[in-house]
């Protein structure tokens, strides 16, 4: 923009020193040129230092550390300035935020550990009846004795399989030829189980200030809502009429340029026009970029920051 007005008044110069030669214009109106020329040589000498903290505050948030190959390159900007303003109206706007604010998801699942909580403490308070069974696998192998030999035939009363060592022991027990069964129940009669009542009255505590929370991030995220869509029909209605303005102060700009070179305007009042025109250009685009900053906020306000972005985040 200042590059665009510095153009202009270069132009005008050079018209009022062609004046100058032929005797239409006084010499004067030359030296003016040259001052209203140098003044906007300063605004342009100005800029880049903005564009310079607008970079580095850039790098300082995207860039790990100054060691990064980044932070010796300019930064040329590539999306459009032009963003087409979203259309929700507040009730789908409200419904699109407690949908997919981080804040209402990270509340709903804090309230589900709640609930589980609840449940377990509940049952710790109920008497509790347990099956309780096993079953085990003896070896059952050892050294004959003569105690074991009956008396009327002399033969060995003891299995095959129980004679021997701890090989015959460890074949018993992987044949599972000797199995022992069990089964019980076990009953447990809590009787003033303090603990589980407390931790149970902790839980429901919890749960109301989860409760209570929840309510007080819906309020925040619904006047945020309003705040960001309301800021953002007011700035859209700011350019509008920005855009107006500074087509109003093109039209009188050309227009007091055509009477200056008619000979019936001075060059003061064109420097004026144009100074005029460069303010009307400058609120047009600082209502323009506020129009952005108003379309990021609703954005970040109903949740869609990353979504609007093409930004995925992984589990």
């Amino acid at each position: 923009m200042q590059r665009e007005t510095l153009l202009q008044v270069r132009e005008q110069l050079e018209s009022n020193r062609r004046l100058v030669n032929q005797g239409v214009l006084a010499p004067i109106e030359l030296v003016a040129a040259n001052a209203q020329s140098y003044t906007f040589e300063q605004n342009i000498f100005a800029a880049p230092e903005a564009i310079t903290r607008a970079e580095n505050n850039l790098k300082s948030l995207m860039l790990p550390d100054r060691a990064s190959p980044e932070w010796s390159r300019a930064i040329t900007p590539v999306s459009p300035i032009d963003i087409e303003p979203p259309r929700l109206a507040l009730d789908l706007a409200l419904t699109e935020a407690m949908r997919s604010r981080p804040e209402i998801a990270q509340l709903a699942e804090t309230a589900e550990i709640n609930r589980i909580d609840q449940r377990f403490f509940r049952n710790q308070k109920k008497p509790q009846l347990d099956i309780v069974s096993s079953f085990t696998s003896q070896g059952l192998a050892g050294t004959e004795t003569p105690a074991a030999i009956s008396s009327t035939t002399g033969l060995s009363r003891v299995p095959p399989n129980l004679v021997g060592g701890a090989f015959s022991s460890l074949g018993n027990l992987l044949a599972f030829d000797y199995p022992s069964y069990r089964v019980g129940l076990a009953l447990s009669l809590p009787i003033r189980n303090r603990v589980a009542k407390a931790n149970l009255a902790t839980s429901l505590i919890d749960g109301e200030r989860i409760a209570n929370t929840r309510a007080q991030t819906e309020q925040v995220i619904e006047a945020e809502v309003r705040n960001a869509l309301q800021a953002l029909r007011s700035v859209e209605s700011r350019l509008e009429s920005a855009a107006a303005g500074r087509v109003a102060a093109e039209e009188l700009f050309r227009s007091e340029e055509q009477l200056f070179r008619g000979g019936t305007s001075t060059f003061f009042l064109v420097s004026q026009r144009q100074n005029e025109l460069a303010i009307a250009r400058s609120r047009e685009l600082q209502a323009r970029t506020d129009l952005n900053k108003a379309i990021a906020e609703f954005q970040r306000s109903i949740g869609r920051t990353l979504e609007v972005n093409n930004v995925t985040v992984s589990p």
